[in-house]
């Protein structure tokens, strides 16, 4: 159909495409023998499948060689099912192109929603595959509708080089457009146009004669790389963390959630898509490179000695309201990605709210009132739990957030949520969905840090606990139904350290409650009590939370308490 367009081109050559948004077909379509590629870049067609156009396009894509990404509208997938079934068939790619191609930013989240969702579903009802790309109508996007999308797990791609089809172009200059090409880069064209037809030969015969061949879109990188099977992140890194699996991508929003790859070669790129997250990188296990709400972008390490090289990318900050992703390593000219790392034999689980999360720690002022200060001092890879994992060798989950007690959240705020509500979840606030454990994680301990914000102010006018003794009530149930939730999870083997500070400048309550739950259970509970001043702590963080100086000191208190409980 066609379409009149201002065709606004968002260049995102370096775009993280978690789920990769393209689904393989058969590659078995006949090819003529390829010339040597140094180099490969993404056919994509927006528009089908439509009567007449399809068919002829998919001919002269198999004539000339070339494979393709298809961007199908929903309603013409509806219409025509066995020209979608063709598509694959021919050893094309699919990808999301909305139901109907409004304009999807004039449209309400929940109107934004109908129009993916729709496309999703009767995509996997005629091919049985999961679309995880979408290329939004008109290339029109904001982040609003970014955050739709991201309820779906597709992510966007639009493109570098726009050949300019839809505006009845001539043959002579779509391929001209298409001359603007380089390694890596995806072309917009349309399915039904067709000057289209006559151009796609001449392009894949300029791009070949530059030694660039058509490809496929690269899940981890947004690329256009070769054809062909492409490692998931999963496959390529060690990670303990709780992340949500999006095509060959990973999403997360736990704090401290880490990823360790091994690499030949003197280069490496980390594929991220993240414009709110801080993280820290080793390599060889060096001092840590920090990288600044990173965004959409392969980030390269450079420079490096020939030979085999670790890699360590770990989430700095905290994000329970948005979504955090992982398109995998890159390797660079010349090298090659291997085989993760084993997995280590200890596990730990750390539970907690800011003190576990590093709320600040980084910082030398408890005024963290700036823009973007409490952020840059926040750093989960310094804390004690952190710590502490790395001087036992275990691998380790922070399943921590500022704020958040057992049943009551700092100073009241949040009725009718507490941790409770978000402890199973994949990804916090962004979607209820479950994590799926693995049957690998088992861990032999499990530090809980939560009580602080349930006791550290007092009951406000208005809560639901008439005073202090009705919350410690409800706070030693949910406490106890907690460790049974826990138990009953990791079996009799799992110990439990109920940890707290010290907060007799307001009340005993949270030091008497724990220390009464440790003497009424039979099985391995104890308490682990962080004596303030015989500590030594200075609480110089952000707000008056463990300073850097301070969570060395938890971590060496604690390391030396689990020495105890680990196998």
């Amino acid at each position: 159909m066609n379409r009149t367009s201002p065709h606004r081109i968002a260049v995102l050559g370096v775009a993280v495409l978690l789920g990769g948004g393209s689904i393989a077909g058969p590659a078995s379509a006949a090819t003529p023998s390829p010339p040597r590629c140094t180099g490969y870049v993404a056919l994509t067609f927006d528009d089908g499948p439509t009567p007449g156009n399809t068919e002829a396009l998919l001919q002269v894509l198999r004539d000339a060689g070339a494979r393709a990404t298809m961007f199908n509208t929903g309603a013409n997938v509806a219409a025509n099912p066995e020209l979608t079934r063709a598509q694959l068939a021919a050893g094309m790619w699919i990808g999301n192109h909305s139901w109907d191609h409004p304009h999807m930013t004039q449209l309400t989240p929940a109107e934004q929603a109908a129009q993916l969702s729709r496309t999703q579903d009767v995509i996997k009802q005629v091919t049985g595959v999961t679309v995880t790309l979408f290329r939004p109508p008109y290339l029109e996007t904001n982040d609003a509708l970014r955050t739709v999308e991201r309820q779906y797990r597709l992510r966007e791609i639009n493109a570098d080089v726009d050949s300019r089809d839809w505006d009845n172009t001539s043959v002579d200059q779509i391929v001209e457009n298409a001359r603007a090409l380089e390694a890596g880069d995806s072309v917009l064209m349309h399915d039904w146009p067709p000057n289209t037809l006559q151009a796609v030969p001449r392009i894949v015969t300029e791009l070949r004669a530059r030694g660039l061949c058509p490809g496929q879109i690269s899940p981890g990188t947004g690329r256009a790389v070769a054809p062909g099977p492409i490692t998931p992140v999963l496959g390529q890194v060690h990670t303990a963390g709780r992340v949500s699996q999006v095509g060959t991508g990973v999403a997360y929003t736990w704090p401290g959630v880490y990823f360790e790859g091994r690499f030949r070669g003197t280069s490496v790129g980390l594929a991220l898509d993240d414009a709110v997250n801080d993280y820290d990188v080793r390599i060889d296990g060096g001092a840590p490179a920090t990288l600044v709400t990173p965004g959409t972008t392969t980030h390269w390490i450079t420079g490096l000695s020939r030979g085999m090289h670790t890699v360590r990318l770990a989430k700095r900050t905290e994000s329970p309201w948005n979504l955090a992703g992982f398109g995998g390593l890159v390797a660079g000219p010349g090298g090659e990605i291997l085989a993760a790392p084993a997995a280590r034999h200890r596990q730990i689980e750390f539970i907690g709210d800011s003190w576990t999360a590093g709320y600040g720690d980084m910082s030398t002022s408890r005024d963290c009132s700036g823009a973007g200060v409490l952020t840059r001092n926040s750093n989960a890879d310094q804390a004690f739990a952190a710590r502490t994992a790395r001087a036992l060798n275990a691998d380790y989950q922070v399943d921590a957030w500022s704020g958040i007690g057992m049943v009551r959240n700092y100073n009241g705020s949040s009725p009718g949520t507490d941790y409770r509500t978000y402890y199973d979840r994949a990804l916090q606030a962004v979607d209820e969905s479950a994590w799926q454990r693995p049957a690998s994680w088992h861990p032999e301990v499990v530090v809980i840090g939560l009580g602080i914000n349930d006791f550290s102010t007092p009951v406000n006018p208005g809560e639901k606990w008439a005073d202090e003794a009705a919350l410690v009530a409800d706070f030693h149930d949910a406490y106890q139904g907690f460790l049974d939730k826990l138990r009953q999870r990791y079996g009799p083997r799992t110990s439990f350290v109920l940890t707290y500070p010290d907060l007799s400048y307001r009340t005993t309550a949270l030091a008497d409650t724990i220390q009464r739950i440790v003497r009424e259970r039979t099985d391995r509970t104890q308490a682990l009590y962080y004596d303030n001043a015989a500590l030594g702590l200075d609480l110089l963080g952000c707000d008056w939370h463990p300073s850097q100086h301070d969570h060395e000191i938890l971590a060496g208190t604690l390391t030396t308490f689990l020495r105890g409980s680990l196998r």
